[in-house]
């Protein structure tokens, strides 16, 4: 193991921590700006200005995001229907699988962009960084391209870092881009694991306790940063790429997701010399923990019932009623919450279920929701949205106890939570979420 963690050169920056990035959660509500680190000396009137680009840039994010959810939904809903009808030695079924995986990477993304613009709460949990790099190992060579070499330097018993895995996969994902990005053509980029040890003029520079951390360390022989540009690559909307090519956001959610889990980044880079990326986290304890694979059963939660089905997304409407029609339920399409609350009027005695998106034209799922408890009270209601739970209860649109879906929704699941919904004794709306 290395003595100590040590990132040398003629020019070494240490990210200052970014405290918070402000949203616009939905419903809208502006949230007052934090307060930024000493170390940003800008004139005040630049920083508003940067915080008004932030929420405007969050709103058109989350925007996208959520709409993106749908498609998800769609990709990763019908892929999971071919898997569930086709034998485990079908030869379609690796090319299934990597559709259904790329869904699944699809959906973490999504939900790492809402999290940069909502303030989402991380999950984090023993990690072991070299099963995340393998993981990503085949979609990285493919992001670096045939003119780049991937070289993997990964150490052997490595310690586990607590931290959110998809936020890892981000993290590792970003570098590796800005690296092939600095090649101007053929070059090598390598990416490199290591136990190593914080000694006590680290510590009292950095701010980490002293002992022992594991560093992912990420480097290029590309073009190399110039220094007047090395002081500034954290700050969110800069970038040094041709204009088109950089968002300028990149590095600093990289330097928001290492700050968060207790870590620190530091970049050592010149003209002509390349660059290399050390984040250094914290050791863990506790050991590292996999995530499953999914498995894909063909029909699951089936029943009768009748369900009256919400949803503005036409894709996703087709597939959800597709879904649930093949498992035996009579289901009650509509577009928005209008035709909704008419279906309810002509046929509330024979419905027995209502799933609803949250965020929709005119009315929102909660108003929705309201409408139908007072029509009938007890009506048993699951919401649904590609914002997570926790940013729905924390901006008002979701209270806690209410049944609710996360999209991209796997037709498995959504089945489970329509015959739990179904089973469940007295209000839908006050079983425990999921």
């Amino acid at each position: 193991m290395a003595t100590d963690f040590q990132v040398t050169g003629a020019r070494s920056k240490q990210a200052s921590p970014l405290e918070g990035v402000p949203g616009n959660p939905e419903p809208p509500r502006v949230p007052q700006p934090e307060r930024l680190p000493h170390a940003d000396r800008r004139e005040p009137g630049e920083r508003i200005e940067r915080m008004e680009r932030m929420e405007t840039v969050g709103r058109l994010v989350g925007g996208i995001a959520h709409d993106f959810a749908n498609i998800l939904t769609m990709i990763s809903g019908y892929s999971d229907i071919l898997l569930g009808r086709i034998g485990e030695k079908d030869p379609l079924r690796p090319e299934l699988d990597e559709i259904r995986e790329a869904a699944n990477r699809g959906a973490r993304l999504t939900a790492q962009l809402l999290g940069f613009t909502r303030g989402q709460k991380s999950e984090r949990r023993p990690v072991d960084l070299n099963a995340v790099v393998r993981d990503l190992e085949r979609m990285l060579r493919l992001v670096a391209g045939e003119s780049v070499e991937l070289d993997l330097a990964l150490s052997p018993d490595l310690d586990p870092v607590m931290a959110d895995p998809s936020q890892m996969e981000q993290v590792i994902m970003n570098l590796v881009l800005n690296a092939r990005d600095a090649i101007p053509a053929a070059g090598r980029i390598r990416v490199e694991t290591a136990n190593r040890e914080i000694s006590e003029s680290m510590a009292r520079e950095s701010g980490m306790p002293a002992g022992a951390c594991v560093t992912l360390s990420i480097s290029d022989n590309g073009h190399g940063i110039a220094p007047d540009a090395l002081d500034r690559i954290f700050e969110p909307f800069f970038t040094t790429k041709e204009k088109g090519r950089g968002t300028g956001l990149g590095l600093s959610t990289v330097q928001r997701i290492v700050s968060e889990a207790g870590g620190q980044i530091r970049v050592h880079s010149a003209p002509g010399e390349g660059s290399t990326f050390t984040i250094c986290l914290p050791r863990c304890a506790r050991a590292a923990e996999r995530a499953e694979r999914p498995t894909y059963a063909a029909q699951s939660g089936g029943g009768s019932e009748t369900l009256l089905l919400v949803e503005d997304e036409e894709g996703v409407r087709r597939l959800l009623t597709h879904v649930l029609s093949r498992r035996g339920y009579k289901v009650l399409a509509a577009a928005d919450a209008e035709e909704a609350l008419r279906i309810f009027a002509e046929r509330s005695a024979e419905i027995g279920l209502v799933l609803t998106d949250m965020v929709m034209p005119h009315m929102s799922g909660r108003q929705l929701g309201e409408l139908l408890e007072e029509m009938r009270p007890g009506t048993k209601i699951i919401y649904m949205s590609g914002y997570t739970d926790d940013v729905l209860v924390r901006t008002g649109a979701l209270s806690p106890g209410m049944s609710f879906l996360q999209k991209p929704l796997r037709p498995d699941v959504l089945a489970a939570k329509v015959r739990e919904a179904l089973d469940a004794a007295g209000p839908g709306r006050r079983m425990a979420a999921s």
